[in-house]
């Protein structure tokens, strides 16, 4: 898994993931058959979750548009000061939490229950207190986490939030070798120095896991960037002065432009790029290898810079807002 790969416990995580997303599938059949039904003809289907879970609620509410046609909205981060819309018995609930124990979801969940609403839980807790409120639980069957930090459970949710758009079938086996082949990149040409001031994606659900990426350079390293997709940074963030690290699709005119420019590191499924990733046949795959790939990236500019990417700086698995 590169420079640094067994050096962490969080590295250990990273690594089970084809185990992970390979039995998903199989392990949910009955689950993911039950929860199409359920949205399936939906006016809407609202999407809850904060955090890195929040990422993945995002990126679930692009591919449930594009591959089933379903519309759906990601809620804001659910909190005592936060005005949500109304809840309603047309509108099935997705809430994604991998601890199942965020109390803010769990009532959002139990609310949408008391007015008729289904409710899809997709979590890395099949006995937790989201389960309980679900009308159907998706289980990332991810195993326990060694670090505060989300990898595994992650793409596991966002692996699920696939399959409930559409089912893998001989996409499957292609998706799994490329999650292996990215776990064995060099990522190495893109890491070291400064670390960069903005994670900048292309690609459906861009701005989600650009999102994501950013935010596993906090957890991991403790720095901060900003994080946007390619069409918006060009609407603003491209006037600032800093560096930019970029996973970008070599088809979009967009990313040739952003990797033409100074002080931009590229990551993608192109030989122009500073590091080329693998690439799958289906463009709604693409988002889970370039998550893996910015988990990867974090890790290592963790250890470039003497931090200690298991730390929790200050962090915990059950977030406790109120």
């Amino acid at each position: 898994m590169g420079t640094g790969a067994t050096s962490s416990r969080v590295a250990a995580d990273i690594a089970e993931q084809p185990a992970v997303l390979e039995m998903l599938a199989e392990r949910n059949a009955a689950a993911l058959t039950a929860a199409r039904e359920l949205l399936a003809g939906s006016s809407v289907v609202r999407i809850a979750g904060i955090g890195s879970s929040r990422r993945a609620a995002g990126y679930g509410a692009e591919v449930l548009e594009l591959l089933a046609g379903t519309p759906a909205t990601v809620l804001p981060a659910p909190g005592a000061g936060v005005a949500l819309p109304e809840l309603r018995r047309d509108h099935p609930l997705v809430v994604v939490s991998q601890s199942g124990q965020t109390r803010s979801l769990v009532d959002l969940a139990w609310r949408a229950r008391s007015r008729g609403a289904d409710v899809v839980a997709v979590t890395n807790a099949r006995s937790s207190l989201l389960a309980d409120a679900a009308t159907v639980t998706l289980d990332c069957a991810a195993g326990a986490e060694r670090v505060v930090a989300a990898t595994k459970s992650v793409t596991a949710q966002m692996l699920l939030l696939r399959m409930l758009a559409r089912p893998l079938a001989e996409e499957l086996e292609g998706f799994i070798a490329a999650v292996r082949a990215t776990l064995a990149l060099d990522v190495g040409d893109v890491v070291g120095g400064a670390p960069p001031d903005g994670v900048v994606c292309a690609g459906v659900a861009a701005g989600w896991v650009s999102g994501e990426i950013a935010l596993k350079f906090a957890e991991l390293a403790g720095v901060g960037v900003t994080s946007d997709d390619v069409v918006e940074h060009f609407h603003g963030p491209a006037a600032a002065r800093g560096s930019i690290l970029a996973f970008l699709d070599p088809d979009d005119p967009n990313s040739i432009e952003l990797a033409d420019l100074q002080k931009v590191r590229t990551v993608g499924p192109g030989e122009r790029f500073d590091v080329t990733t693998p690439a799958t046949d289906d463009a709604t795959l693409e988002p889970i290898l370039r998550v893996i790939t910015g988990q990867r990236i974090a890790h290592e500019w963790a250890l470039s810079l003497g931090e200690d990417p298991d730390a929790s700086r200050g962090l915990t698995k059950v977030t406790k807002t109120k």
